[in-house]
């Protein structure tokens, strides 16, 4: 077997970007543009400074990509122009195919414990950019877990151990996993060869990361079919993704993620038309 090992690590940027929140984006901003097929990954939590009023991120447009919203703690309230509407607490997530377009708003609820969410954009392969929006949530209890010696293992997408995911139907078939480990315990992780692995580490710290430095950070890894993820002394919850690449031409314009100029100029012009974000899009 082939451990992976770090290929690189930083400490996620802050992008204002939204009401009431802090967003400290990973990838997707200025340090990381992307990382196919992952297109973004934010941090969000509330604002202690806000003062009232909305928090989160009101209406707007999509294109081209799929969504998943993990929830650490408070409530994500979703709301689309398909007239989904769904909201999920701590440990729940949700997940939305833009495809061929998409308005839609998620509004952050705090809690007792505070507010507080994950986001990762993946791209959509050519073939599926124009398919039909979708929206599902799954609440926090229905999210499959697997504990082991010094670790939990709750499987959003994909599988691990045997254990098939909350999410099944995401284009890419990412493996995405929300991890706790014990201090100084450890997790092996099996990964396909050839796929990009990531770890966001929310809280603590995790050995495999450079010394001295304390989450969040984004983690990076090198090729290979194992990645193994030791918590420091404080312990570590983390975000653990994997993909396949796509190796395909990305043009992003704000929202709105396609293969070519002409794709984004269709776009705004099915926005001018009212053709956008329709049911019966194709």
């Amino acid at each position: 077997m082939n451990h992976r090992t770090v290929a690189f690590a930083f400490s996620p940027t802050v992008a204002d970007e939204a009401k009431g929140v802090i967003i400290r984006r990973s990838i997707g901003g200025e340090r990381l543009a992307l990382l196919d097929p992952f297109l973004l990954l934010d941090h969000v939590t509330v604002d202690p400074a806000h003062t009232g009023g909305e928090i989160g991120f009101p209406r707007h447009p999509h294109r081209g990509i799929e969504t998943l919203s993990y929830v650490i703690s408070g409530e994500v309230a979703h709301r689309d122009s398909l007239g989904n509407e769904g909201r999920v607490g701590a440990g729940g997530t949700q997940w939305m195919t833009a495809g061929n377009g998409i308005y839609h708003e998620e509004m952050l609820i705090p809690s007792a414990d505070g507010g507080e969410f994950l986001q990762l954009w993946f791209n959509l392969p050519r073939a599926q950019k124009r398919i039909p929006a979708a929206y599902a949530g799954v609440i926090g209890t229905d999210v499959p877990t697997v504990t082991g010696d010094g670790f939990s293992v709750r499987v959003v997408a994909g599988e691990f151990a045997g254990t098939p995911g909350a999410f099944s139907g995401i284009a890419v078939q990412p493996t995405v996993l929300d991890i706790t480990i014990q201090p100084r315990q450890s997790v092996t992780i099996p990964t396909a060869p050839g796929q990009v692995a990531l770890a966001y580490v929310v809280k603590g710290t995790i050995a495999e990361a450079p010394a001295g430095d304390s989450g969040p950070q984004l983690v990076v890894f090198t090729d290979g079919s194992l990645v193994t993820l030791t918590a420091g002394s404080e312990g570590a919850r983390l975000l653990f993704a994997a993909a396949p690449l796509l190796n395909e031409p990305v043009l992003q314009y704000r929202s709105l993620v396609m293969n070519t100029p002409e794709d984004i100029q269709e776009t705004y012009e099915m926005m001018a038309s009212g053709q956008f974000a329709q049911p019966t899009n194709p």
